[in-house]
């Protein structure tokens, strides 16, 4: 039953479909709206992005720039500057004695003596042929005094110290140097004991020899002397062989023997021409060979003019044979004079070198070593470093590249200073060594030790 005045609170079929179709909106409505909060979050994000990826004409400009440049500077530093020249040095022997042997007088009479059977006969050595009947040395052999080099024609060759060269057979009752240099040679080895006047071959010297004959291993000579062709005299002793020039049984090379005397070795640096205003006689030499190892120093004794011949040394004929081969000139250098007679042997002096077709000119420095050179050093190249001028105590010095030199040849280093500031001091270079250079600045102060310089290149 309804009361009058009530609203009716029954509800039917359609109102419920009225709630449904409400509901359905609502939900389409939160949908639209996510959907649409979704894509502005994807275009907020989208937009961040891309804002990363997009410049403007002025930041690109500034992203492909070039770096700014930057500045390599070096430490200017005090120190000794020792300016040099280096060039190629030949070493060879000073003095080079030439043995030159002949035959004994025996042998031109067809005579047995001089033998181990026999002594030999009095009178000069013959100019025949000879042979090579022992030989005891080898290129490379150093022989000393009383030492027995070959054996010619059946007679022994041997060395004695002395200066005066063996020019005629030394007998009893003879005087003279040579007599002298005898007795002092075999007195060294105990064989002369005194007894006679000095230089005068008497009955003591007479002893000496025969001694000296029976050691080697021979019957002394029939006249109780020495025979100039058995005898060969250095001033130098030890002694080394430079080369040996025949073998046994065959006839001697001319020379046969080829001795270079101790402590001879010289030096001759090939200079090149270009540097002939910066080398002297008196500067310092520093002698340096690759092969060997050995250091060693000298001074320049006297600079040449332009030459193509390779350097030697002097060359001494010695020997019973020498006399007629300085004559005949057979050695293929000038003969420039003897000692005795001209039918004996001789020391014929002869020096230079052979000219080298085609070579390039050099200016020979003669070189005299601080000290005798190593005997290692013989026929060695070396490098010859000439000291060509030092600094008087320390001096600035700054590296080449840090030079700059202008058109009208005032020169200039860069110093930089604190916050990038450079500043340019003009300077004057002296000499360099080792990629550094002397410099002074023109205006006293300008620049110290320490202060950094900018290198260019």
């Amino acid at each position: 039953m309804t009361q009058l005045g009530s609203p009716s609170t029954q509800s039917g079929p359609s109102d419920d479909g009225r709630q449904a179709v409400r509901g359905s909106r609502l939900a389409r409505r939160c949908r639209a709206l996510a959907w649409v909060a979704g894509g502005a979050a994807l275009l907020a994000i989208g937009g961040l992005i891309g804002s990363s990826f997009v410049k403007s004409p002025q930041q690109i400009a500034a992203d492909t720039a070039a770096p700014p440049p930057t500045v390599t500077t070096a430490k200017v530093v005090s120190q000794v500057l020792t300016s040099s020249v280096q060039m190629r040095g030949v070493v060879y022997p000073a003095t080079q004695y030439d043995v030159y042997p002949s035959a004994p007088e025996s042998d031109a009479a067809a005579s047995g003596t001089g033998s181990p059977a026999g002594g030999s006969a009095a009178g000069g050595g013959s100019t025949g042929p000879v042979y090579i009947s022992r030989l005891d040395v080898t290129a490379g052999k150093t022989i000393s005094n009383g030492e027995q080099l070959a054996e010619i024609d059946g007679e022994p060759l041997f060395a004695l110290a002395g200066r005066v060269p063996a020019w005629r057979d030394m007998t009893p009752g003879e005087s003279g140097p040579d007599v002298a240099e005898l007795q002092k040679a075999l007195a060294s080895p105990g064989y002369y004991q005194g007894g006679d006047t000095p230089g005068y071959f008497g009955t003591a010297t007479q002893d000496a020899v025969s001694l000296y004959y029976e050691h080697l291993g021979y019957t002394p000579p029939a006249t109780g002397g020495v025979p100039m062709a058995d005898v060969i005299f250095l001033p130098s002793v030890p002694a080394k062989v430079i080369a040996v020039n025949g073998a046994q049984g065959q006839q001697p090379g001319q020379p046969f023997l080829e001795i270079a005397a101790r402590g001879s070795l010289a030096l001759t640096g090939e200079l090149p021409p270009a540097y002939a205003a910066q080398v002297k006689p008196g500067l310092k030499v520093k002698i340096f060979d690759e092969v060997t190892g050995i250091h060693a120093a000298g001074t320049i004794t006297d600079v040449g003019t332009a030459t193509t011949i390779t350097p030697t040394g002097a060359i001494v004929n010695v020997g019973g044979g020498s006399a007629s081969v300085g004559s005949a000139g057979s050695t293929g250098s000038a003969s420039t004079g003897t000692a005795g007679s001209t039918n004996s042997g001789s020391a014929a002096n002869s020096s230079g070198g052979a000219a080298n077709a085609g070579a390039t000119p050099f200016i020979p420095l003669a070189v005299q070593p601080s000290k005798p050179l190593p005997a290692a050093l013989n026929g060695e190249n070396v490098l010859v470093t000439v000291e060509t001028g030092q600094t008087e105590g320390p001096v600035l010095t700054v590296p080449v590249a840090a030079i700059v030199t202008t058109g009208s040849g005032t020169s200039y280093v860069t110093v930089a200073g604190a916050h990038g500031k450079q500043t340019q001091v003009p300077v004057t270079p002296g000499i360099s060594e080792n990629g550094y250079v002397q410099v002074t600045p023109v205006i006293a102060g300008k620049l110290a030790a320490g202060d950094s310089v900018v290198v260019t290149g």
